[in-house]
């Protein structure tokens, strides 16, 4: 079996990750974490517009950040939708996650510039072990 995370994405994080901090609903505290920013560009499909319908194609970026799951072996569980993520010194609440079966986890996000902390998920004593 080919260790995809120790071969690829280990490497590529080396490279290109950046610092960035984790706020998990189920931990209730920031976490150093590192992965690669980016505002991939987003089309934006109209209710009902077609393709060369209307005059004017719309377009968005969509900020994600891209981690590599074994940093979060250490707290126990990793993000999920409604945690908190800073980066660049801006603020995101995760929308969605999404694994891609190597190893990695692509956090799709919205801006959450006025929030201040992530959403618990559980009663208190329960999720993630402590650090």
């Amino acid at each position: 079996m080919i260790d995809f995370d120790k071969l690829a994405l280990s490497p590529c994080m080396e490279a290109f990750a950046e610092p960035a901090q984790w706020q998990s609903g189920r931990l209730g505290v920031w976490n150093d974490i590192s992965g690669i920013y980016d505002e991939a560009y987003l089309p934006v499909d109209l209710i009902g517009a077609e393709d060369g319908i209307i005059g004017s194609h719309i377009t968005s970026a969509k900020p994600v950040l891209g981690v590599q799951q074994s940093q979060y072996a250490i707290y126990g569980c990793e993000p999920e939708q409604s945690d908190l993520i800073k980066v660049r010194g801006r603020t995101f609440r995760i929308h969605e996650t999404q694994p891609d079966g190597r190893g990695g986890l692509l956090l799709i996000l919205n801006d959450a510039a006025r929030e201040s902390d992530a959403l618990p998920k559980y009663p208190e004593g329960f999720g993630c072990r402590s650090s």
